[in-house]
């Protein structure tokens, strides 16, 4: 993994004239310089996205390889570097070889922002913050729900993270002028914004409701639609696959709680003592 940070602007500010107008004419996506991640962060960012033997670990910038190769020695995880620098390339395929996890990982020479991360349950990035901003659509449209990334430094504003860590690295003083450290963890949310076909209990709502959820990464809503009147939703939340809300209705304060799964989503609603399942599914096209 890259150290893709303020060392890549002390170093522009270091450079020559002539090297400073170089970097300023290359291609857009080279995220600046590379220095190996301190182990300890490689520990730290491995533990907050609770990586487990069958996720497949994506590296954005993979330098020299320590991160997914330590996913697949340590967890049994199968990693995919992504790095564009061809020399970076084949240092981590030799590290692959050497600590004899190969056959579970694999390095690619590309573009982070053109290469497949569709089948990716992890991903790990420390690039500099135009560069995370600018993956965040992408994220959120390719990434499976329920997909983790972790971002080193930086934040994939404006998108909230789900946790974060702070931690102190002295190590990387020398570099970036200080050791303060910050990870951001993220749950890629499903997608479910649209217009739902709401369907209840009949002893909550005799007749299916209208559901419209608009979905930002810094924001999701929605309202209910039952003839003329215009219904908001409490607490909306979608983290990964699993969905919760309120809605009073006739009445009735019920919480509801279930799972997106493409165009449908299910579970089960509580108002007071009653119990029941509900459903949601996108009208199909005419």
């Amino acid at each position: 993994m890259n150290f893709r940070c303020v060392a890549a602007v002390l170093a522009l500010c270091a450079a020559p004239p002539a090297l400073a107008q170089d970097l300023d004419d290359s291609k857009d996506n080279i995220a600046g310089p590379y220095v190996p991640t301190p182990w300890v962060i490689v520990d730290e960012m491995l533990k907050l996205a609770d990586v487990r033997a069958e996720d497949v670990v994506y590296d954005l910038g993979s330098g020299d390889g320590r991160l997914v190769i330590t996913a697949a020695k340590r967890f049994g995880a199968r990693g995919v570097g992504v790095e564009l620098q061809t020399e970076l390339v084949e240092m981590a395929r030799t590290g692959a070889e050497r600590e004899g996890v190969a056959d579970r990982v694999k390095f690619v020479q590309g573009d982070l922002f053109e290469t497949d991360i569709r089948s990716a349950s992890v991903v790990m990035l420390y690039l500099l913050p135009r560069f995370v901003t600018r993956l965040v659509p992408r994220f959120r449209a390719e990434l499976k729900a329920g997909t983790r990334i972790v971002s080193h430094d930086y934040p994939l504003a404006p998108w909230p993270p789900d946790k974060e860590l702070a931690m102190d690295v002295p190590e990387k003083e020398m570099i970036s002028g200080t050791s303060w450290t910050r990870l951001y963890y993220y749950v890629v949310p499903a997608r479910v914004q649209g217009v739902w076909e709401l369907i209840l209990p009949k002893s909550l709502a005799g007749a299916p409701l209208v559901l419209q959820i608009t979905q930002e990464p810094d924001a999701v809503g929605a309202f209910v639609r039952d003839g003329n009147d215009e219904l908001s939703l409490r607490d909306l939340t979608v983290r990964g696959e699993q969905v919760r809300f309120g809605l009073l209705y006739k009445g009735h304060l019920m919480a509801f709680e279930g799972t997106v799964a493409g165009d449908a989503m299910t579970g089960e609603v509580r108002a007071r003592d009653l119990r029941g399942s509900w459903t949601a599914r996108r009208p199909l096209p005419r």
